[in-house]
């Protein structure tokens, strides 16, 4: 449950839609700059930078705001849970968006959306109709058009990036369980036990950084904090429901730096498929707005 002031503050449409797609920005930019790592940094270490960075910038909000009830938590267990899935999410996404073209990689992750009522039926005992079983089929096909293998798209890519899928859907139906728990709480606790399971992994994985390198690695920290902060704020300040389309933005910047960085132009797969993807996802969300179950931030967009 946020904070009484956060709950009693007015919608902001506008300002909203702009912060949600700053972070969807945001977020896509700090897989870019994790791709130019590729082949120079593991990405135990490339989380371990992000991860480190943006809980300084989350404890000092904390600090400078006087905040200090964020830091208790009343789920210790599922807190655990959301960290180790969580941290092995960052893991494979990072490792995807090394492996395929952004575009690629970020219509794949598109596929968690889909995940979630298969695993909703098996944790969550929940019940799905054929209307939402037709959505699912029709989002699969979807995945499949956009997960051609081409000379930039190999089969361990495609499969690594549904394994981050995998990972987010799971966490968004342990975000689920943890309703009572403050977003911020359980971000907090994200940042820190990912620097903690990374940081005990750098003596496997690490390379000392050159100063170019050592940069990126910092901006990787600072826009990924940045990141979720503007998303945090979106879902402040608009419905979630009114936000989430704005997710699919990604794939926009996704495009645009294949095009400038790497010179890929995606073809037409990848469109076909997200245009499946995307119908499918917004069609579970509007079923899931009919049924009267509520979407919180952490579902709708897990980095």
């Amino acid at each position: 449950m946020l904070h009484s002031s956060e709950n009693t503050r007015k919608d902001n449409i506008l300002k909203g839609v702009v912060h949600m797609c700053t972070a969807c920005f945001l977020f896509t930019f700090m897989y870019g700059l994790n791709k130019m790592l590729a082949g120079q940094h593991h990405v135990v270490e490339i989380a371990f930078y992000r991860n480190m960075l943006s809980m300084v910038f989350f404890l000092s909000y904390v600090v400078f705001r006087g905040r200090y009830e964020l830091l208790k938590t009343q789920m210790p267990g599922p807190m655990a849970l959301r960290v180790i899935i969580g941290t092995t999410g960052l893991f494979l996404t990072f490792w995807a968006t090394q492996l395929l073209p952004l575009s690629n990689a970020t219509v794949l992750f598109f596929a968690s959306t889909l995940m979630i009522p298969l695993l909703a039926i098996v944790f969550l005992k929940e019940k799905i109709g054929w209307n939402r079983w037709a959505a699912i089929i029709v989002g699969l096909a979807g995945v499949i058009v956009a997960a051609q293998p081409s000379a930039e798209v190999t089969i361990l890519g495609i499969l690594v990036a549904l394994g981050a899928a995998c990972a987010h859907a799971g966490i968004q139906i342990l975000l689920r369980l943890m309703r009572s728990e403050n977003p911020l709480t359980i971000t907090f606790y994200f940042f820190l036990g990912g620097a903690v399971v990374s940081g005990l992994l750098l003596p496997w994985f690490a390379h000392w950084p050159t100063r170019e390198s050592f940069l990126i690695l910092m901006a990787i920290g600072l826009v990924g904090g940045a990141g979720q902060y503007f998303l945090t704020s979106a879902f402040q300040l608009a419905p979630a429901s009114l936000l989430a389309p704005f997710n699919y933005t990604g794939l926009i910047w996704a495009t645009l730096l294949d095009i400038m960085m790497w010179g890929i132009l995606p073809g037409w797969p990848v469109y076909a498929g997200a245009a499946l993807i995307i119908s499918a996802q917004l069609y579970i969300l509007h079923r899931e707005r009919v049924h009267g179950k509520r979407t919180t931030p952490d579902e709708l967009l897990e980095l």
